[in-house]
């Protein structure tokens, strides 16, 4: 059970924090950093931390997007823009320069490459696996491990046979584990909120770890809470909105992180704050123990009225969410205990006529994730 840091422009700086020693590992990316640069960082990482896994996404969902400095990297194919994706002799080509990066770069593990399709049929998982066994096979004697990637559309999911369907063609791979990326369109800020998708997104973590493939959820927020109580072996999640959420819409924002504002992330709401809302929040005694003891929390508490606190809401929020995975893996903690808290604070900000600098910031979701759980337990 571990989390592991997503990483965005200039997220290396969070890495060796002491406060930030829970976690297991990070998911490099290739849009921010040359290969270069991205092997002199997984050096320095190497020389403080020797345990740390250092997993590599080649980051291909869009590659006709314009990504940051995706089109630099040596595998990075240059017919992007008319080769045939369906193409098993393209697909080898890539694997073949992606396992010689990996070799240079010295990583631990590496996510299988896909696109983002237009449908999320058969074939396409069929593909994916294809192509996750053969880099697998291929990386077997470089001993460097390969994670299954798979792209699944929420929407699908509502569809309750296709959870089978989708866990009997991945269960084929011959990866390691799964890079598990849930598709949908709601926007970086808000939280998932449809039961059925979320019952289904649940219900296909659980089938593949109890059929022993140990699944990475990428791109997570506070719905940490329901990959956990499905079984999620490990989580990952970064200081961008952008890094908690996978949207197709995400290819289009800049790859720094899009707008940055500051956020304060309240387990006792499950919400996350602008800074009015957290002084108000603060002001009738509803920051959790969780937010009291956060050092990055502190520290923003301190400067909240005189300085920008902009990187310590990045921290402040990294900080809970190993700090959170760690409580419900121990079992100090219960998803479900958390939710019905968040809903009964609610409930308080109502009574006391608090509302929200931001519309949408209701809490209205944690009805919905409460009702997830119902729905889960159900089959």
């Amino acid at each position: 059970m571990s989390v592991f840091h997503q990483m965005g422009h200039h997220s290396n700086n969070l890495i060796d924090l002491p406060e930030m020693s829970s976690y297991a590992g990070a998911i490099f990316s290739p849009i921010n950093c040359t290969e270069a640069e991205a092997t002199e960082q997984i050096a320095e990482v190497r020389s403080s931390k020797k345990t740390f896994e250092i997993i590599f996404d080649p980051q291909l969902y869009v590659p006709s997007s314009e990504r940051g400095k995706l089109k630099k990297w040596t595998y990075f194919p240059k017919d992007v823009d008319t080769a045939d994706p369906t193409s098993k002799a393209w697909w080898t080509d890539l694997n073949k320069k992606l396992a010689a990066a990996c070799q240079r770069l010295k990583v631990d593990a590496v996510c299988s490459p896909l696109t983002i399709p237009k449908v999320f049929d058969d074939e396409y998982y069929l593909n994916c696996v294809r192509v996750g066994t053969e880099l697998s096979k291929s990386l077997k004697d470089r001993k460097i491990g390969v994670l299954q990637t798979v792209l699944v559309s929420l929407a699908e999911l509502t569809a309750e046979r296709r959870v089978p369907e989708i866990a009997s063609i991945v269960s084929k791979t011959d990866a390691d584990r799964v890079y598990l990326v849930f598709v949908g369109s709601t926007a970086p800020r808000r939280e998932l909120s449809d039961v059925d998708e979320l019952a289904g997104a649940m219900r296909l973590i659980n089938t593949f770890e109890r059929n022993d493939m140990r699944v990475l959820v990428g791109f997570c927020s506070s719905d940490i809470l329901l990959w956990k109580a499905a079984g999620a072996s490990s989580c990952a999640s970064g200081k961008f909105f952008n890094l908690r959420r996978f949207t197709r819409q995400r290819f289009e924002e800049p790859s720094e992180g899009g707008g940055q504002l500051p956020y304060w992330f309240e387990e006792n709401l499950l919400a996350f704050l602008r800074q009015g809302d957290l002084l108000r929040v603060q002001r009738v005694g509803l920051l959790s123990d969780a937010s009291q003891r956060n050092p990055f929390g502190k520290e923003i508490l301190l400067k909240l009225k005189t300085d920008p606190w902009l990187a310590n809401s990045w921290r402040q929020f990294l900080y809970w969410f190993a700090d959170v995975e760690g409580r419900l893996t121990r079992g100090e903690s219960a998803a479900e205990t958390l939710m019905k808290n968040a809903d009964a604070n609610w409930a308080k900000l109502d009574k006391e006529k608090i509302y929200m600098e931001e519309r949408e910031n209701n809490g209205t979701w944690i009805r919905s994730w409460l009702n997830t759980l119902r729905e889960y337990e159900k089959r």
